[in-house]
């Protein structure tokens, strides 16, 4: 805002007087015959007109000057006023907003708290549905292990029966001992089985069930191998008179059912099951022949089984004389263990380092280098080695390699590696 003095008014007034004074001056000059009276008149009138003037001058002069020290003393303060509303309309807006945010945090406060109510609602649930959870899986878990044991329990109670029956019809005492032997296996299974079984344990992420049912596949396995070593530790006339008396069983029983509608026709197949049994008796010198020859047959198939399984092992270094040699068996081995095969190729040996070379041909999978570098700290440590071995695909060979470190440097002492003996 400006204030700005004016003196037009006065002014205005000044003038109007003065050149009415000059008018009648100069009217009265002219009129005049006396010549003091027309000078006089005339001094009036120039000193009128000269009194407008120097007025109307004077006063603007005024005027400026007057509305400029207002202005200088005026603009300062009105910047300062500019400024200072300025900065209040700022604090205002900061107001408002603080008032705005006070309002929306007081909203955030209030669903806040209606949340953390509702969360603990949720928790209460969450955790009375973990409890509930938690006793379902533990009665879950006592009861697989109570159907576990049942089932063991069962089914090697079953061999042992078999086997006290069987000993008791038998004579020999090389077979009875062996019976014997086969049937403190059992009992050292059975603890075993059940020592397997109590090492369940519930965890959070129930992996035990997983477990659970890889042991049970296990057990069942285990059982139906022990049923079958059962079986093949008697010899093959013993196999034959079991499976003979399993089968005249089942024939008998089976017969039994029939007689009870037909007796006739009972009467008769039982006659012929006698008449068959009589035959059979007076072959049994040329069966036992025949069951000599099959014990000769199964005992060359053993062998057979025996050379094919070594053949399937993979090919070691035979006569090792050099570390490297036995390192690489060392390897071979380890990984044997794995169900990796890696067949010996040939070394590129120095006294203090050398280069393993495997061919990889006989897996039944693709293995890559990736699979093998995952063990190299087992191996490291295994061996001995001075550096971690990362084995390496050959493209051009087709063999994997892997570049151990035996010794610092050639002339360092090298120590000797852990024979290990191959079974």
């Amino acid at each position: 805002m400006t204030h700005k003095i004016s003196l037009r008014q006065p002014r205005n007034i000044i003038n109007a007087i003065a050149g009415c004074l000059t008018f009648l001056a100069a009217v009265a000059a002219v009129q005049s015959e006396n010549p003091n009276a027309k000078t006089l008149a005339w001094i009036v009138a120039v000193s009128s007109a000269a009194i407008g003037i120097v007025n109307e001058a004077s006063s603007h002069l005024y005027e400026d000057n007057a509305n400029n020290q207002i202005e200088a003393f005026i603009k300062p303060r009105e910047q300062k006023i500019a400024e200072l509303t300025k900065e209040v309309e700022i604090k205002l807006g900061v107001e408002n907003r603080l008032r705005l945010e006070q309002s929306v945090n007081k909203k955030l406060l209030d669903t806040i708290t209606n949340l953390k109510a509702e969360l603990e609602v949720y928790q209460g649930k969450a955790e009375e549905e973990k409890l509930f959870a938690d006793a379902v899986i533990d009665k879950f878990l006592f009861n697989i292990k109570e159907i576990l044991n049942s089932h063991i329990e069962e089914c090697i109670e079953k061999l042992k029966k078999s086997i006290d029956t069987k000993i008791k019809q038998i004579k020999d005492e090389r077979i009875i001992k062996r019976l014997n032997k086969f049937k403190t296996d059992l009992e050292i299974k059975s603890v075993s089985y059940k020592n397997l079984i109590a090492q369940i344990e519930r965890n959070d992420n129930l992996v035990f069930v997983n477990e659970t049912i890889e042991i049970y596949n296990q057990i069942h396995a285990d059982l139906a191998c022990l049923k079958v070593k059962f079986i093949k530790s008697l010899s093959v006339s013993e196999r034959l008179q079991f499976q003979n008396a399993i089968n005249q069983e089942k024939a008998k029983n089976a017969l039994s059912k029939i007689a009870e509608f037909h007796q006739h026709g009972y009467t008769d197949v039982l006659a012929k099951l006698e008449e068959s049994e009589r035959l059979a008796a007076k072959n049994e010198q040329y069966i036992k022949n025949v069951i000599a020859e099959l014990e000769k047959a199964m005992e060359r198939l053993a062998q057979k089984e025996e050379e094919i399984k070594a053949l399937k092992r993979p090919q070691y270094w035979s006569t090792p004389t050099r570390d490297d040699q036995w390192l690489a068996n060392i390897i071979i081995g380890y990984f044997e263990q794995l169900g990796i095969i890696l067949d010996r190729a040939h070394n590129d040996s120095e006294p203090w380092q050398a280069t393993l070379y495997f061919h990889i041909d006989r897996n039944k999978r693709l293995i890559t280098a990736k699979d093998l570098n995952e063990h190299s700290k087992n191996i490291e440590q295994l061996g001995y080695t001075l550096n971690r071995p990362e084995f390496k695909f050959d493209s051009e060979s087709g063999l994997m390699s892997v570049w151990v470190q035996i010794a610092s440097d050639p002339a360092q002492k090298i120590l000797p590696f852990i024979r290990i003996a191959r079974d």
